[in-house]
């Protein structure tokens, strides 16, 4: 039901209050109205003749008590809009006054009986348009606050990456994108095997972004989580479950995640007691809070990394064999960077660039000799290794547009310059084999005349000599 004038509000309170109660209030309003500390209170009747002022009103413009009765208002506020409020019968809210040479906000209402204009009121905040200003900064100053936790909050749950950031043109790693967008389509959960710095958790995002970016994306860092906190951490807690836990209770990971993707990087770091949960979680999508009975069902995918074997790990009865069967029926392992070192010069062309930026340097190629130096590398640390490597030289070096070998770490170079000779001797005796051959197919060609051969190969006939003896294979 809807009260639409002054006498049914009345009669609504009046009957929630009772008669003594709604009188008191009524008097408790009007003192506050024509007290009130905050804003200033004027009446006039129709001509515009100040009928009532407040006492501080009256202190602020120099009157005494009562004194400001039978005045024009336009007389002490000639920026007023109450004359042409009685005039037109429309209020002005929301107004800039000039009161005694300070900038104010003021509003002004007509006061109506049976459809006539009868007087005023004028209402002005004793704060300066200045204070106001400032409370209006401070509440913009919240809003970014609260817009900027908003979106830190957002970006707390994305994923950055998608396909295109993943570079390599070797078999391998192409056969690895071509195997994550097939997964990425069914919405299957996968295992992401590799050793570190492979990129794991790259593949996690491209995958969780070519299905949809527009959803939650919740990492989680496995081996960082402290073991007595894993659970609550995961699954979340109810409120009072254990001593210091938000009055309120928390969402876990897996809850934060829902019609997303979890990523659980490392998931061989879990405790076994978890593994237990987990696998209830992947097997019927539902989640129990520390300290609930109840179960929450949940729409989420979850994808998994690890950096060891997790059979080994099912043998040595660190990992739970059912867990593992049920995250590995779908998997993707992605080769170490030894096994692909025709995608190194891939990257270091995109690393270097923003390397460049950071540093101030302006490296944009890598010597030839420093490039074969970096395929022999075995690379334990992977990409991540790569990328440390390629700072150190360009700090190195720090000017020019070309990294050499000299710039690379000497634990690098030290090993490739160790293998020089072994390479050279490889070389030596390659040319000397494919020399000797041509030696004797030029003898046989002329039926072993040495000066018309010595012609023909373009040597003086002496050098033939010395080459017969060495290779031993004709003597005269």
């Amino acid at each position: 039901m809807m009260y639409t004038t002054e006498r049914d509000h009345l009669t609504i309170m009046k009957e929630a209050l009772g008669a003594y109660g709604f009188s008191r209030l009524i008097s408790l309003a009007l003192r506050f109205f024509v007290r009130n500390a905050y804003e200033s209170l004027v009446i006039t009747d129709k001509e515009g003749r100040i009928r009532f002022m407040d006492r501080g009103s009256e202190k602020l413009f120099g009157l005494g008590k009562g004194e400001a009765s039978g005045l024009e208002i336009e007389a002490l506020l000639p920026d007023t809009a109450l004359p042409k409020v009685i005039e037109t019968g429309y209020p002005s809210i929301g107004r800039v006054l000039n009161v005694k040479g300070v900038k104010k906000i003021g509003s002004s209402y007509p006061l109506i009986k049976d459809g006539e204009v009868i007087g005023a009121i004028g209402r002005v905040l004793f704060h300066s348009l200045e204070e106001v200003e400032r409370i209006n900064d401070k509440m913009k100053m919240l809003r970014r606050e609260v817009r900027t936790l908003r979106q830190r909050s957002q970006s707390e749950y994305s994923a950055a990456y998608t396909f295109q950031n993943i570079l390599g043109k070797s078999p391998g790693i192409k056969n690895c994108i071509a195997m994550s967008k097939k997964i990425a389509i069914v919405q299957s959960d996968v295992l992401i095997s590799g050793e570190s710095g492979t990129g794991k958790e790259l593949f996690a995002q491209a995958i969780h972004n070519f299905s949809g970016s527009d959803r939650p994306f919740v990492r989680v860092n496995c081996p960082a989580i402290p073991f007595e906190l894993a659970e609550s951490e995961l699954f979340g807690y109810e409120k009072g479950a254990f001593s210091g836990a938000d009055r309120e209770g928390r969402k876990g990971k897996f809850e934060a995640a829902e019609n997303g993707t979890v990523f659980l990087d490392e998931i061989n770091s879990l405790p076994l007691s978890i593994q237990g949960k987990l696998l209830r979680v992947i097997q019927e999508r539902e989640v129990e809070k520390v300290g609930s009975t109840r179960t929450k069902k949940l729409d989420i995918r979850i994808i998994a990394a690890t950096n060891t074997d997790l059979k080994k790990a099912v043998s040595a009865g660190s990992f739970r064999e059912d867990l593992y069967y049920r995250i590995a029926r779908t998997s993707i392992h992605i080769p170490p960077l030894r096994e692909r070192k025709e995608d190194i010069a891939i990257y270091a062309e995109h690393f270097l660039v923003s390397i460049n930026r950071r540093f101030g340097t302006h490296f944009n190629k890598i010597s030839d000799d420093a490039l074969a130096c970096l395929k022999q590398y075995s690379w334990p640390g992977n990409i991540r290794a790569l990328i440390n490597v390629l700072e150190q030289a360009c700090l190195r070096e720090w000017e020019g547009d070309e990294i050499p070998l000299s710039a690379l770490p000497d634990d690098l170079t030290s090993d490739y310059r160790r293998d020089e000779p072994v390479r050279g001797n490889r070389l030596r005796t390659t040319l000397e084999k494919q020399e000797m051959e041509l030696i004797i197919q030029t003898l046989n060609r002329v039926k072993g005349n040495k000066r018309q051969a010595a012609v023909l190969l373009g040597i003086p006939r002496s050098s033939l000599y010395n080459k017969l003896n060495f290779y031993g294979k004709l003597k005269d």
